[in-house]
């Protein structure tokens, strides 16, 4: 028990020390938004030379942790923008900056329509960055906005938010921004190696699993921390930048925008092994465990 009153004694200090100064902070008026699931709010807007963190009024912040996180987000914003060699049209905007918002019912939303982080994401965001780590949300919900690989992979949903999952941890990595723990028990560099090594690693030594059974189907190997497809689609993408580098892992992801629609999941999983081989010169049908997979369109 005085464990438990010294501990519970310590966090309200250091809620007291983290919020006392905050509340003195003056922000911004609050403005109009329409939330993805056409909701209209009003937020505090805080804005940054490329992106724009968009607060509840009520929410006391520190004016120097929100400057660090508009900072870490016009990076890597700026990362995917130059990687990809994109010049997005955003649809949802604030001052002509990509958005971040708080809203309690997120919306998801790709190809450019803004993003939406949780109130208890945005908690663990302003807190973390007062020690300078991130939160990876809103880096992945960027990948979701910078998505146009729709036509050759769109068909096997896997591969969409995948594309998010595994450029979040590029972005991050390229921009210079460190990340926050995913738990208590879970530092960040632990998450990403769970998600890109090790849950490729037991669909590799399972006989049993081929691409139909678990990114076609929605399903993963069994795995400690219940990853599901998306991250498994995450992984295979990784697999190509670990063997082959940026440059090879860039010319796949160019290739792909040009690269023919696929009509059903079979033929979305012959674009990914032809674009892949015509890009780095590998075989990746030994990935998908599936040599029936076309290799020219």
């Amino acid at each position: 028990m005085a464990h438990l009153n010294r501990r519970s004694f310590m966090t309200a200090a250091a809620s007291f020390a983290a919020v006392g100064p905050a509340m003195a902070q003056a922000g911004p008026a609050p403005v109009a938004y329409r939330s993805i699931n056409g909701k209209d709010l009003k937020l505090r807007p805080f804005v940054g030379r490329r992106t724009a963190l968009l607060i509840d009024p009520a929410r006391p912040v520190d004016r120097a942790s929100v400057e660090r996180i508009l900072a870490a987000f016009d990076r890597g914003w700026e990362w995917y923008l130059a990687f990809f060699e994109v010049d997005v049209s955003l649809k949802k905007q604030h001052a002509g900056k990509l958005t971040i918002a708080e809203v309690a019912d997120q919306g998801f939303i790709y190809g450019a329509g803004g993003i939406e982080i949780l109130p208890s994401s945005t908690t663990l965001l302003l807190n973390e960055a007062a020690h300078d780590r991130y939160n990876q949300s809103a880096f992945y919900c960027m990948g979701l906005n910078c998505w146009g690989s729709g036509k050759p992979l769109g068909i096997i949903d896997a591969f969409l938010f995948g594309f998010a999952d595994v450029h979040r941890f590029h972005c991050m990595e390229g921009a210079g921004i460190t990340g926050a723990p995913w738990d208590v028990d879970l530092d960040f560099d632990h998450y990403r190696h769970s998600i890109l090594i090790d849950l490729l690693d037991r669909y590799l030594a399972d006989q049993s699993l081929n691409w139909q059974n678990t990114l076609a189907a929605g399903k993963a190997p069994v795995n400690p921390r219940g990853w599901g497809a998306n991250e498994l689609a995450g992984a295979f993408y990784y697999r190509i930048r670990r063997d082959h580098g940026r440059a090879g892992y860039r010319r796949f992801w160019k290739m792909m925008l040009d690269a023919p629609k696929a009509e059903t999941p079979k033929e979305c999983a012959s674009r990914f092994v032809q674009i892949a081989r015509t890009a780095t010169g590998e075989d990746y049908r030994w990935m998908f465990k599936d040599q029936t997979l076309q290799l020219v369109y």
